[in-house]
């Protein structure tokens, strides 16, 4: 199991380059970190199997990011909250649902 410590700033830059590069960076309302990748989907039932597919990688993994949809586009967004930000096993997560992009 990975260390769910937060990433420092710098820490989490290099892991996303290297291991999610496609991921961007942001902050919520509260100001808490969390990496971030939108999905578009040419129909909204196209981007509701993606959501599934994306739940039941997350569901395997026990860690479940948070997922907007807004029609036909999807946020998938990591972050730890009981670590308050973002998390190797955030980034692992983020590598690991890639290919669902």
């Amino acid at each position: 199991m990975v260390e769910k410590k937060s990433l420092t700033p710098e820490e989490l830059q290099q892991k996303i380059k290297e291991l999610a590069p496609e991921w961007k960076t942001g902050e919520n309302e509260k100001g808490l970190p969390f990496i971030e990748r939108i999905k578009h989907a040419s129909v909204y039932m196209e981007g509701i199997d993606f959501v599934r597919k994306v739940a039941e990688i997350a569901e395997a993994n026990n860690h479940h990011p948070d997922i907007h949809i807004n029609y036909k586009r999807i946020s998938v967004r990591y972050w730890t909250h009981s670590a308050g930000g973002v998390t190797l096993a955030d980034v692992q997560m983020a590598q690991k649902i890639n290919p669902m992009f």
